[in-house]
């Protein structure tokens, strides 16, 4: 061998060994930390959505700040069991008939393992605290930790109760310490301080907004109730005229609630002059779990396991106060629906914006994918990686249901609602952002609304039609 050929092949042996090194790192890259976070009845009403000019989420605000807000998010279904089911489970509401907080006798039960238990099985260390799912943290983690329950005003001046209207706002005379979010946000810091071999997967569920809309005092003392600004309406115009029946009477039951006296949510509050000081709560609510979140957000700022971190933040759906005249959950509009949704993480450009549709079922994808796991097969959602990389990459519609044959349709432009007796709704975003008016009947839309009726789900599962207890609770 002469001395060129002796130098040509040191130089390949360096370069394979160079090669097989680099790959055998590749192979060994610790995975990355997931940290989903999930909060209660949390509408747009937040700074970087702008769906609240006086909202103060400055905690939120800055995590949207430090990665990617999707502007354009939304629930799968419009109440707190079927959305977490589906987000927790990776399934559709339509393809399991879980559609309500109370449990059907037509639901499927699912037998695919929820994203704690997938990342459980793949040698992850999971811990699950606060309402993540209905009520609970989930039933597989190696730690659990219940929500805790909040004080309560004094005895005769709590006006709670689930089936009233929403005005239970309170200024609670307690520190923040004694909250359950506090509570939740401190567990939630110690958890991850915990220095394990293991990559850890945390899901924390904060409570608030959720009713009762009561706090402590200072946050109440934010925003003085001279200063509360309502949601807009249209000017002189029943915002009502132009919906269909169905819809009308959707939105007076309110989940299924009784009327009160004969009156709607929204006719009892106006009737009792409760519009401002419930709006005031909900606000007061938000900057409350605000500064929560943001305990525990300032926890992440270093990782003691060495790792690669991703934080998640979502709200299980929306929440309207007053729009469209109703209130709470219980519907399929935009206020119902659009939620939050932003995610932190390497690689992701700080200040970003997506504008393409997303939805709470996409989350458990979304983790596996960011994990660097493989995705399973049976989630229904769509990973948003890609648009992590290129946020103008277009995806598919986003899909909400509320009850069997009542589903939206959201993309970047319009929303379309068909409800189970066949009336529609159609909404053109770019020039109607509080959906005041309906084209579903002008000629002139047809096309578009066939285009997206296409999109609704043929094969749904049966359960309870709404339709059968409108006359129960609208007397």
């Amino acid at each position: 061998m002469n001395k060129f050929t002796k130098i040509i092949s040191g130089l390949l042996i360096v370069t394979l060994i160079q090669s097989v090194t680099g790959t055998a790192w590749a192979e060994e890259k610790p995975r990355p930390d997931i940290v989903f976070i999930i909060v209660d009845d949390l509408n747009d009403w937040v700074g970087c959505l702008g769906g609240h000019p006086d909202a103060r989420s400055p905690n939120i605000d800055a995590l949207a700040a430090s990665g990617m807000l999707f502007s354009q998010a939304y629930c799968n279904s419009p109440q707190c069991r079927p959305s977490r089911t589906s987000l927790n489970y990776g399934v559709y509401p339509f393809k399991t008939g879980t559609y309500f907080n109370a449990k059907g006798p037509q639901e499927t039960k699912i037998t695919t393992p929820t994203m704690q238990q997938f990342f459980m099985e793949s040698g992850y260390r999971v811990v699950s605290g606060g309402k993540v799912f209905h009520g609970n943290p989930g039933k597989v983690g190696d730690v659990l930790f219940g929500r805790p329950r909040d004080p309560k005003p004094p005895k005769g001046e709590d006006k709670f109760n689930a089936m009233r209207a929403p005005n239970d706002g309170y200024a609670l005379d307690v520190p923040d310490e004694e909250m359950g979010d506090y509570k939740v946000a401190q567990w939630a810091s110690q958890q991850w301080n915990k220095v394990t071999e293991k990559p850890l997967f945390m899901s924390v569920g904060f409570f608030r907004p959720h009713r009762p809309l009561q706090v402590p005092k200072p946050w109440f003392d934010q925003f003085p109730l001279e200063s509360i600004r309502r949601p807009a309406e249209p000017d002189g115009v029943d915002d009502w005229a132009d919906i269909p029946e169905f819809a009308r009477r959707l939105a007076r039951t309110h989940a299924h609630k009784p009327l009160h006296k004969g009156l709607s949510d929204h006719e009892f509050i106006v009737a009792n002059d409760q519009w401002d000081v419930t709006i005031r709560a909900y606000l007061s609510s938000i900057a409350f779990v605000d500064r929560q979140i943001g305990r525990f957000l300032e926890t992440l700022k270093k990782n003691p396991r060495g790792r690669e971190t991703f934080v998640v933040l979502v709200s299980d759906h929306g929440w309207h106060l007053g729009e469209k005249k109703h209130w709470c959950k219980g519907a399929i509009w935009e206020q119902t629906t659009h939620i939050p949704f932003i995610v932190r993480g390497p690689g992701i450009e700080s200040g970003s914006t997506c504008t393409q549709p997303v939805s709470l079922v996409d989350v458990y994808p979304s983790l596996v994918d960011l994990a660097g796991l493989k995705t399973p097969a049976w989630l229904d959602g769509k990973s948003i990686k890609r648009q992590l990389a290129e946020p103008s990459s277009p995806r598919g519609a986003a899909i909400s249901s509320y009850g069997e044959g009542n589903t939206s349709i959201r993309t970047q432009r319009w929303r379309y609602i068909r409800y189970e007796d066949g009336s529609e709704e159609l909404y053109d975003h770019r020039v109607d952002p509080d959906e005041w008016t309906n084209l579903a009947n002008k000629p002139q839309y047809q096309q578009t609304k066939q285009r997206l009726a296409q999109m609704v789900p043929v094969d749904q599962h049966p359960g309870i039609k709404v339709q059968s207890w409108f006359d129960k609770f609208q007397k």
